[in-house]
């Protein structure tokens, strides 16, 4: 593995009005983060999403958090890594430790006189929580070698189960937030064989392995549907969003064990209202990513359909961005991947085509970012493909009404 430093730095240009908006993200690990460039890959689907990402690379080739062997190279020990926590307003810092000081499980670390895991972790963590008490640390779960490590599994598959449950072991004593990425390779390994995750070496990512820890970071970050972000980073269209769908999916199912339900402020949804965790100081309302309301009251009151998400504030300033979640007056939410229903291509340009193979007795709707009709198929048939040539671009919103269910997508017209 070859041993070098790479600093690097991104910066999103926008106007200036719109800086404040900048999620910030330090990036520190090693090879499994600069193959294939992760932290842009991330910032190409910020970018796709119409946010505006800002990192900072540290990834020398070969280097863990806390090995003493290392000396002052090893994360915990070196002072790069403390000058860049104090070098910007960091949102966000993304630790990936050497994966094999995790493959062990059962909450087994090496050694603690030759590796400090946990304490190297713990230390990092208390750092940028002194200069950012607002930030959120990011535990990079990721994979150990594609055909196993002798003695411990003989598969790529039962590392990362084991690697995932000592994440989960180091999240109970260090707090903070999992990036499952492990397990969103799990399911892609099932779901598209081809796509291998691993690259030549069969230790480090491919660009596809690169791609799908890119999407499970954004995901984590951002908690939106992220299926629907065009952003391909090189990969087929295909099989992009089909990885994009698997991050998103294996996100949304893990809120509770990586702890980012901990961090962030539900929705339940009503008939004619929304309503956040109490217990916040304020609450940011966004509508379709355009802020619309302001309040102290945890409690929107909306007949309009579209895609909400809240940013509560907390009793140390601090802000909480929720998972988005879509509204149908009456109470009906998005299914973000929906059975059954299947709408391609995205991003669309000419024709959409939207299959509703499971469902009878259909409608379709499709609504722009105001709400404003701007389709509508009173009987749709199973297979429907629908002009969209005269649309402009942006983002719109297809509801399709079965049985007295009532199903809903987002898609992107460029």
């Amino acid at each position: 593995m070859r041993k070098c430093l790479l600093i690097v730095m991104a910066l999103i240009t926008f106007s200036a009005n719109a800086q404040t908006d900048t999620t910030r993200v330090l990036f520190i690990g090693n090879s499994f983060t600069y193959t294939n460039d992760v932290p842009t890959l991330v910032q190409g689907l910020a970018n796709a999403a119409g946010y505006q990402l800002k990192f900072v690379m540290h990834a020398p080739g070969g280097i863990s958090v806390g090995d003493t062997a290392q000396g002052t190279s090893a994360h915990m020990n070196n002072p790069i890594v403390f000058d860049l926590i104090r070098s910007d307003n960091w949102d966000f810092v993304s630790l990936q430790d050497n994966q094999g000081r995790f493959i062990y499980g059962n909450c087994h670390f090496p050694d603690t006189n030759v590796s400090k895991v946990v304490r190297g972790h713990i230390k990092i963590r208390d750092s940028v929580h002194y200069y950012h008490p607002c930030a959120h640390m990011l535990w990079f779960a990721g994979w150990g070698p594609k055909n196993g490590y002798a003695g411990i599994s003989s598969t790529g598959s039962g590392l990362i189960d084991n690697i995932y449950y000592n994440y989960k072991c180091l999240k109970n004593t260090a707090g903070e937030i999992i990036s499952p990425i492990g397990k969103a390779w799990e399911r892609a390994i099932d779901t598209i064989p081809a796509a291998d995750p691993w690259g030549p070496d069969e230790t480090h990512e491919s660009l596809a392995g690169a791609y799908l820890t890119a999407a499970v970071i954004f995901t984590s970050i951002y908690r939106m549907n992220t299926e629907t972000v065009a952003f391909d980073g090189g990969l087929d269209s295909t099989t992009a969003r089909t990885f994009r769908r698997i991050a998103y999916q294996t996100v949304m199912d893990s809120l509770a064990p990586t702890n980012l339900s901990h961090y962030i402020p539900d929705i339940s949804i009503g008939a004619a209202s929304l309503t956040a965790t109490a217990g916040f100081t304020s609450y940011k309302w966004y509508h379709n990513d355009t802020l619309i309301g302001t309040s102290t009251a945890n409690i929107f009151s909306t007949t309009t359909s579209g895609c909400y998400y809240v940013v509560a504030t907390d009793s140390n300033s601090c802000d909480n961005r929720s998972v988005e979640k879509c509204f149908v007056p009456g109470g009906v939410q998005e299914i973000a991947a929906s059975t059954g229903i299947a709408v391609y291509p995205v991003p669309a340009t000419d024709l959409l085509n939207i299959i509703t193979s499971e469902l009878e007795k259909t409608s379709i709707t499709i609504t722009n970012s105001m709400g404003r009709v701007v389709r509508e198929l009173a009987h749709a048939s199973a297979k429907e493909q629908i002009s969209i040539a005269d649309l402009p671009g942006g983002i719109y919103f297809i509801t399709v009404v079965s049985e007295g269910q009532t199903y809903r997508q987002r898609f992107v017209k460029q």
